[in-house]
């Protein structure tokens, strides 16, 4: 009887502790592929091989073609600048996102 209840005590720790553990994991944020792309930017988009390559400036022009709807882990809902389509794209179509980065320091 007493190693039931102790069975069922380290049991209950496991599970106590991943659950922790996973919580956690959640609050840390985004990461990931799509990490760098939020709400209302400005993105340029081409198809390359059947894949999407997304491309972003860091300090440029804001009229590229396509601003983000919404950014999560593993989709993209991307709007043209028209507002005429909405396109939702999964991650496994997407070939890369690339941040272009202008006016920055050499060296």
């Amino acid at each position: 009887m007493r190693q039931i209840v102790v069975c069922l005590a380290a049991v209950a720790a496991i599970i106590l502790g991943t659950s922790i553990a996973f919580s956690q994991r959640a609050e840390r944020g985004r990461q990931g592929v799509l990490s760098v792309l939020t709400e209302g930017q400005a993105v340029s988009v081409s198809e390359v091989a059947g894949r999407y390559e997304i491309s972003i400036f860091s300090n440029g022009p804001q009229m590229m073609g396509y601003n983000v709807i919404e950014a999560g882990q593993d989709y993209v809902i991307l709007e043209d600048i028209a507002h005429v389509r909405e396109s939702r794209v999964p991650i496994y179509s997407v070939k890369a996102v690339t941040v272009l980065k202008l006016g920055g320091k050499a060296g």
